[in-house]
């Protein structure tokens, strides 16, 4: 980014324990939406849509653009990365402006990962460019890490990435290679089946109604996607592996009618073509035996299918694409 575009400033705000402030390095929301994004209009209502669902009021797009509220799609406050999730695996993004109005409150937003001018999408994370002149149009998604090493994965992460359902992690990258979590892993499948986020039941030991994702496990809960341990923890920050993936991938399969759970359990390992099908657990078996049937680990496993092997970002793409949205 050019230094026009860079903020590395003070900004001044209000919380329920009194007035706060804060050093703050980003990069300008104006610049990003006028040079990156192609927006042309001057006066359009705007809307953060954070990844933990918390509303946010609207924004107007002259404040945006006035340079004297400093919007800042922030990466680092008091000299420290932003981690608002507990994951320090993930970059996040929150919004800062100046105050408008003395004393006023709701000048921080947390959580951003989509932006909306108009009828244009804009993610937070910079991989969609679009013009609102061709606001109709499907957008253009351009991540510049995709490389030769990631290339069977990438008509799946442009696919999840157009339909809103995976987001990159700033700066026009996607990093194919990070691992996934079980949350994580729980909002793609949430956001891939349209579910609706459901209020946290408290039903983990280990999940607080105010983690980022609660709102979306409690979800995937509800509708049999996902299940938690006998030990009453769920385990949100915990990598998940290649066979639990399979166990979700397939219960959503079954939830959008692709599958039947009589149907899914015909299928079995027995007659499977991976040199290492007997360390596949029996819980995952049929889950397993059916998505490699249906094609849904290409690119992704080879002559082995490495049950416990950690899933990363690609690969999640790829096995979500193949198994609810390839023709």
């Amino acid at each position: 980014m050019p230094a026009e575009a860079q903020i590395d400033q003070q900004y001044v705000y209000n919380s329920k324990t009194g007035e706060k402030t804060a050093q703050v390095k980003g990069v300008s929301l104006a610049y990003v939406l006028k040079e990156k994004a192609g927006v042309t209009a001057e006066n359009a209502e705007v809307i953060f849509e954070a990844s933990d669902g918390y509303p946010i009021d609207p924004q107007q797009l002259t404040d945006i653009f006035n340079e004297d509220m400093d919007y800042v799609l922030a990466y680092e406050v008091n000299g420290a990365v932003i981690d608002n999730d507990g994951v320090t695996d993930n970059e996040e993004i929150t919004v800062y402006r100046n105050v408008k109005v003395a004393g006023e409150f709701g000048t921080v937003f947390k959580m951003v990962n989509k932006i909306s001018v108009g009828e244009a999408t804009v993610p937070a994370a910079e991989g969609a460019v679009v013009n609102e002149e061709t606001a109709g149009e499907e957008p253009s998604i351009v991540f510049t890490d995709i490389t030769e090493e990631y290339k069977f994965a990438e008509t799946a992460i442009i696919d999840l990435a157009k339909r809103g359902i995976i987001d990159g992690i700033g700066e026009g990258l996607f990093a194919p290679q990070n691992e996934f979590t079980r949350e994580q892993f729980c909002k793609i499948i949430v956001e891939s089946l349209s579910l609706e986020t459901k209020e946290y039941a408290g039903a983990f030991s280990d999940l607080s109604a105010d983690r980022w994702s609660a709102a979306y496990v409690q979800a995937a809960v509800d509708a049999g996607l996902f299940k938690g341990y006998e030990d009453g923890t769920f385990k949100p920050g915990q990598m998940i592996s290649r066979q639990e993936m399979a166990v979700v991938a397939a219960n959503a399969a079954i939830a959008k009618g692709l599958v039947t759970p009589e149907k899914l359990a015909k299928f079995v390992m027995e007659k499977s073509a991976y040199m290492d099908k007997a360390s596949v657990s029996n819980w995952a078996a049929n889950a397993v035996a059916w998505l490699e049937a249906k094609g849904a680990f290409t690119g992704v496993a080879g002559e082995n299918f490495e049950p416990l092997k950690v899933v990363n970002r690609a690969e999640a793409a790829v096995v979500v694409f193949n198994t609810l949205f390839a023709e």
